[in-house]
């Protein structure tokens, strides 16, 4: 199936999504770690950067892509790092698993790996202090 949407309508769709992930700071389930979610708000954060492109509009394209850096995201890394040191499963998970849940919520921004990285451990060190009596024996 093909879904034809202009720059602006995937524009308002990819702002929107966004802010039912993170404006009120108390992440909607199930949508917030959904890695469906996840891959549809990056294909389309993604269409609008080359669609900008392709049409000549190379302002719009780099705007959206210094809007998707998770360096400048601060409130959303907050929601991201509440979110997941609250999860009762997390560490029943793998690394892999967590850093794949991490993508998704973080979803549509862009992590590098040590972006990555640094958002676990973020969530490691405030899962150990808000349960310290849990993480004694891993310490």
């Amino acid at each position: 199936m093909l879904v034809e949407l202009t720059v602006e309508e995937l524009e308002t769709l990819a702002s929107a999504l966004v802010r039912l992930k993170f404006e009120d700071g108390v992440p909607p389930e199930p949508y917030f770690g959904s890695p469906r979610l996840a891959v549809a708000h990056r294909r389309i954060v993604d269409s609008i950067i080359l669609e900008s492109a392709r049409i000549g509009d190379l302002g719009r394209a780099e705007r959206w892509k210094s809007w998707q850096r998770w360096s400048s995201r601060a409130h959303e890394k907050d929601v991201v790092v509440r979110y997941a040191s609250s999860l009762s499963i997390w560490d029943e998970w793998t690394e892999g698993q967590r850093l794949d849940v991490l993508r998704s919520c973080s979803a549509p921004f862009a992590l590098s790996e040590d972006e990555l990285e640094e958002l676990r451990n973020e969530i490691e060190s405030v899962r150990r202090s808000d349960h310290p009596e849990d993480f004694s024996r891993h310490v």
